[in-house]
């Protein structure tokens, strides 16, 4: 009876050590702010979404979705109405790749964002100024 006892309060205290020893892990401003589904956008693609988070000093939006079937995602990180970077990236089948880098300056591209950035809630938009 004594070394069970001896055992068990060996145990919780083992236990208790290990949890008000571990590490805290800092809560971060971060997050995903909305996600949707099914955008229509230019070019077409099939099995589109995207998706809205918002990071410390900016926000990215992530669009993923089929296009003559290859995956392509792109990224456009933002502040308020200042765009700041836009690139692509396409997955072929046969296991290649290409990315690049949008063109912040080209006409079509700032429409391309403001309409991929209009499939957002207002409210989440505004997360981002």
């Amino acid at each position: 009876m004594k070394l069970k006892t001896l055992l068990l309060t060996g145990f919780t205290c083992a236990a208790l050590t290990a949890c008000t020893s571990s590490p805290k892990i800092p809560q971060l401003e971060t997050g995903v702010l909305q996600e949707v589904q099914n955008l229509d956008v230019y070019p077409d693609t099939t099995n589109n979404k995207a998706k809205l988070t918002k990071f410390v000093d900016k926000c990215i939006i992530e669009f993923t979705g089929n296009l003559d079937g290859n995956k392509v995602v792109e990224q456009w990180s933002f502040r308020g109405n200042t765009l700041i970077t836009g690139g692509t990236a396409t997955f072929a089948k046969d296991g290649t790749s290409q990315a690049s880098n949008f063109d912040l300056n080209n006409a079509q591209v700032q429409q391309n964002f403001i309409k991929l950035r209009k499939n957002f809630a207002k409210d989440a938009v505004a997360q981002c100024n």
